[in-house]
């Protein structure tokens, strides 16, 4: 299914070149070309705030090494450790993908992705085939958002985000988790490795008016201030990259985890958007060289209460002497 012309000029999205915005094509593989690192990932976050709870759906396939990696993950307020969340499956040597097109993508990791509507809308599935079915819809609220050409943390690759709202249920353990809510996806293609990761944030936020992301690096002079170096605001019909801002946090005296953030940014028109949130639940996400401890936030702005994550990203080192 395409979008009418009608209905996609009616979609809010940011003002980028052609070669820049993301093609119904998109939803597909690509292709690698002669980069063994070459990584394609499809990422869609999910919540009951009611519950603190919080889920990722995300899966990676690396067509030049042959394998599909991913899994799901779904935590709550009683656990944050891999062991200890609801939910923990990430694989890292499966088969690719039994189907692959722009329409389907099914995954041997559980995950199975089904376009509705190409940018828009997707049909989302998890079966671990024992604890857990996930069926789920993503609506987008903006069209994706491109990360700029060049921009960390992937420089070389082709990065979207995107917010919109989920519905659907979960079946975990035999009990039924009814989801209704405003979440993030992302959608990246190009050569990504294990190595040379730095600190950095990612925060976003969501609801039915205004939807804001935040990638942000340390200042140098502070141990408690980031400077936000890209993304965007969606405000009504109107999306905008942003032009600067800044990431405040307070950690966990001894676990060192975020507990409260506050973001204070200026859009490309100059109009500002304040956000103080406090961490509801996280869980700690290991990669192989690095590790990001995901808080699902309960933000506010404008005296509204509104949902969205901090991802604290961090070289294992760091994160070991840091603490």
């Amino acid at each position: 299914m395409t979008a009418s012309p009608a209905r996609a000029n009616a979609i809010p999205g940011p003002v980028v070149p052609e070669s820049e915005q993301f093609m119904p094509s998109d939803d597909g593989l690509h292709t690698p070309g002669g980069e063994f690192y070459f990584n394609e990932t499809y990422w869609f976050s999910f919540f009951a705030p009611e519950r603190g709870l919080g889920g990722w759906l995300y899966s990676g396939v690396r067509p030049s090494a042959g394998v599909t990696t991913g899994g799901c993950w779904i935590w709550d307020p009683k656990g944050t450790d891999p062991w200890e969340i609801l939910f923990f499956e990430q694989f890292n040597w499966l088969k690719p993908p039994v189907v692959a097109d722009a329409h389907r993508l099914v995954l041997a990791n559980g995950n199975t992705v089904s376009t509705v509507e190409p940018g828009q809308t997707y049909d989302l599935a998890f079966d671990d085939r024992e604890r857990l079915q996930a069926r789920l819809r993503f609506t987008g609220s903006e069209r994706p958002v491109p990360l700029r050409p060049g921009t960390p943390p992937y420089p070389k690759a082709s990065h979207f985000d995107q917010t919109g709202r989920v519905t659907g249920c979960l079946i975990l353990d035999g009990d039924r988790i009814d989801i209704d809510c405003y979440a993030m996806r992302d959608r990246s293609w190009g050569p990504r490795r294990e190595r040379g990761y730095q600190v950095m944030a990612y925060t976003w936020l969501a609801d039915d008016h205004t939807s804001l992301l935040a990638y942000s690096t340390p200042r140098r002079d502070s141990d408690r201030t980031d400077d936000v170096y890209a993304g965007y605001v969606r405000r009504g019909g109107a999306v905008r990259y942003l032009a600067s801002g800044a990431r405040q946090v307070r950690r966990h005296p001894h676990d060192k985890w975020i507990t409260d953030v506050s973001i204070d940014l200026v859009d490309d028109d100059g109009r500002p958007l304040i956000a103080h949130g406090r961490a509801v639940s996280r869980m700690i996400l290991p990669t192989a060289t690095s590790v990001c401890v995901n808080s699902l936030m309960e933000f506010t702005v404008d005296g509204r209460t509104i949902y969205g994550e901090d991802q604290d990203v961090w070289p294992m080192n760091a994160w070991r002497t840091m603490r």
